[in-house]
């Protein structure tokens, strides 16, 4: 049975395994399917909100979109394991980045009570929307030699774009001391949880790479995160190079901590009217 299993896996895998030349960063492909990712994620964003008339709607369309990611993510992890690993694990793939947090906490969002609710969209309103924008703009880790990879990193950061939108639009985010506290202790956990994953693999990533020779990475980099390498990032590989590793990464956390919160308080200016007053307690 398993076995079976296994086999029509692979199957499916394999006729979705078409290669292709890595897209060039700033190319006419990179800069087509940004923009139209964007503008996509912009019209369903606002054609989910002219239909949000109550907070439960918002959450009922996050909670989808959530499901909808974790499928998502499940074929990723297949597609990486069996086709481009050849049945290795690559920790660099472990789904625990920034942009891996909506699936988590769209699954929440049914069990939180009120105040806990806001501090997610309030999160996703702002983390999110600059993880997701930022991406888009600089996508040199969503750009692969498989088509089916390469399309797979522009839907998943359209969608993040689309959920942070609708938060956006529906201002269902918090942009009071309450809710950008909570919003950053939220980002500030998951940083911590990273950096460990991080530290737990780093005698290991060495180990899976000798052993598959398939697997291109020997070190995890969730949230970009690791203490003993210098992050891809280039803006904080230039200030880690400058001032060294630790200083790189605090910089990094307090400058997503800031524009983060910049971009709850300016979208709350621009969009006041909310829905979060109009609640029902049925999801």
């Amino acid at each position: 049975m398993i076995f079976v299993m296994e086999s029509n896996i692979l199957d499916v895998l394999n006729m979705t395994a078409w290669r292709m030349e890595p897209p060039q960063l700033f190319g006419s492909f990179h800069i087509a399917a940004s923009l139209i990712t964007a503008v996509l994620a912009v019209l369903a964003a606002v054609f989910f909100a002219r239909r949000a008339d109550i907070e439960k709607n918002v959450r009922k369309t996050l909670v989808l979109t959530g499901w909808l990611l974790l499928i998502l993510e499940v074929y990723k992890q297949y597609f990486l394991y069996y086709i481009v690993n050849e049945g290795a694990f690559d920790c660099w793939f472990f789904p625990f980045q920034l942009c891996s947090m909506p699936m988590y906490l769209c699954m929440l969002l049914p069990f939180l009570k009120d105040e806990s609710r806001v501090t997610l969209m309030t999160f996703m309103g702002g983390y999110i929307f600059i993880s997701a924008t930022a991406t888009l703009i600089y996508p040199e880790d969503i750009l692969r030699p498989y088509i089916s990879l390469t399309v797979h990193g522009f839907i998943w950061h359209g969608l993040l774009l689309f959920m942070s939108l609708l938060i956006i639009f529906t201002g269902c985010t918090d942009a009071g001391p309450r809710g950008l506290r909570g919003s950053a202790v939220l980002f500030v956990i998951q940083c911590i949880i990273a950096l460990n994953i991080n530290i737990v693999a780093e005698p290991v990533m060495p180990a899976i790479r000798a052993a598959h020779p398939s697997v291109t990475h020997d070190w995890a980099a969730m949230f970009y995160l690791n203490p003993f390498h210098v992050s891809p990032q280039p803006v904080i590989c230039a200030i880690q190079e400058a001032a060294g590793i630790p200083a790189g990464l605090i910089v990094y956390v307090i400058a997503i901590a800031a524009v983060s919160s910049m971009a709850v308080v300016l979208s709350k200016k621009i969009f006041r009217e909310s829905v979060l007053d109009n609640t029902d307690d049925d999801l």
